[in-house]
């Protein structure tokens, strides 16, 4: 064994999380060193066992050197850990699909089904979600809608809604009479709100010149005590 090979085997013995193991075998990687890789795996996997990427590297390793039989046995591990983990997409699923991020619960769903192909109610979801959406039933106006949105202080609204129902039902006499008071009450409202709005810009006017004179009022009794003294 090499001076180099003592120091990587003391720098893998002290590493103590699987990040610095993974950053380490992927220098070695660089190297061109692949029976130093996979040791330097199965040694990190002895510490981090349940570590998706330094098993995948070692897989990657065995591979390349064409140990293919030691690739396949650690690449079911590697499905066998994915699959433990594959009801994320599931949970991931659900949760946009209550956020109504439909294209991406339905992408969640896809990669959990890949995985889960037994489950019915999941695949049930994904029908559900790749059908089309369902037409909300449209609300028909009618005088009791228009008076509910009166009453809940959209007169804008309730107008609209009269209009609807009278060009709809043009006999409808008394929906036109309560049109024309709406529409009444609208014009005095604007009206009223615009007479207010030139009563507060004179309130303001007059504010304004009030104390104008204050300060002149002031700036005199000073010049007449100054001339005084």
């Amino acid at each position: 064994m090499s001076a180099l090979d003592n120091i990587y085997n003391e720098i893998a013995d002290n590493i103590a999380t699987p990040r610095s193991s993974l950053l380490l075998i992927k220098i070695l990687k660089e190297q061109g060193k692949p029976e130093r890789v996979t040791k330097a795996c199965l040694k990190a996997l002895e510490f981090f066992p349940d570590d998706i990427h330094i098993r995948r590297l070692l897989a990657e390793t065995y591979f390349e050197q064409k140990v293919t039989g030691l690739a396949e046995k650690e690449l079911d591990k590697l499905s066998k850990q994915i699959d433990g983990l594959s009801s994320i997409y599931k949970l991931q699923a659900e949760l946009f699909r209550k956020q109504d991020r439909i294209k991406e619960a339905t992408n969640s769903l896809k990669l959990y089904l890949a995985h889960h192909r037994s489950d019915q109610e999941a695949a049930k979801l994904l029908s559900e979600l790749n059908s089309p959406p369902k037409e909300k039933p449209s609300v028909l106006p009618t005088s009791t809608l228009a008076e509910i949105y009166y009453k809940q202080g959209e007169l804008g609204e309730a107008i609209k809604i009269y209009e609807q129902v009278v060009k709809s039902c043009p006999d409808d006499e008394r929906s036109k009479i309560r049109l024309s008071e709406l529409k009444e009450i609208k014009e005095t409202e604007k009206h009223r709100k615009a007479t207010e709005g030139i009563l507060k810009e004179k309130k303001l006017r007059l504010i304004g010149i009030l104390e104008r004179w204050l300060v002149n009022i002031k700036q005199g009794r000073v010049a007449v005590l100054s001339h005084q003294s």
